[in-house]
């Protein structure tokens, strides 16, 4: 770095919006409770491989709520369409994930349980990737109720108990139909 003596980082500048450095890595938190949940421990070990890949790709969000083409993951894994398919159709079957195949999204349904929000920027992350997501009323209502099931828990930070209004704030057509169902 020239012109710096002291070891410290530049400031940044404020040329423009931010590129993500590629020494960076991202990183999300795969809890080891994994290996012990009752329902993982019944998967085949191609279907535990399958729920780790999806955990763990490069389009892979904090909430677990991202676009992931079928092809993308078949080609990532080297493995047939037919064989993603069938194993993204278990996937959900057992309850573990949400995929729809004509928007493309996936949801993880615990993903929010293991890793939350955990500052302004974070939160301010999560509804902008949120926004982004092609229209699905119904998997978008489900990933409110995961947020508040998941982020409203005692002992966890301010930012990740503040997720679930802040949804409801941002999503306040589908915030409004989902109290009016849980309220019966």
């Amino acid at each position: 770095m020239a012109g710096s003596t002291s070891g410290e980082l530049p400031a940044p500048s404020n040329d423009g919006p931010r590129m993500p450095r590629p020494d960076v890595p991202r990183y999300f938190r795969i809890a080891c409770q994994f290996w012990d949940d009752e329902a993982v421990s019944q998967f085949s070990d191609q279907l535990k491989l399958f729920a780790l890949y999806t955990l763990t790709n490069k389009h892979r969000t904090l909430e677990g709520f991202y676009v992931i083409p079928a092809e993308y993951i078949a080609a990532d894994l080297n493995w047939p369409l037919r064989r993603v398919k069938a194993l993204m159709e278990e996937l959900c079957h057992v309850g573990f994930a949400r995929y729809d195949p004509k928007t493309r999204l996936l949801l993880i349904r615990n993903a929010l349980k293991y890793q939350q929000p955990d500052s302004l920027n974070v939160q301010k992350g999560v509804l902008a990737r949120v926004h982004g997501l092609p229209d699905n009323q119904d998997m978008l209502r489900e990933f409110l109720t995961l947020a508040r099931k998941h982020c409203l828990r005692k002992g966890l930070s301010a930012f990740a108990q503040g997720l679930p209004a802040l949804l409801d704030r941002e999503f306040p057509h589908i915030a409004k139909g989902h109290q009016a169902v849980t309220d019966v």
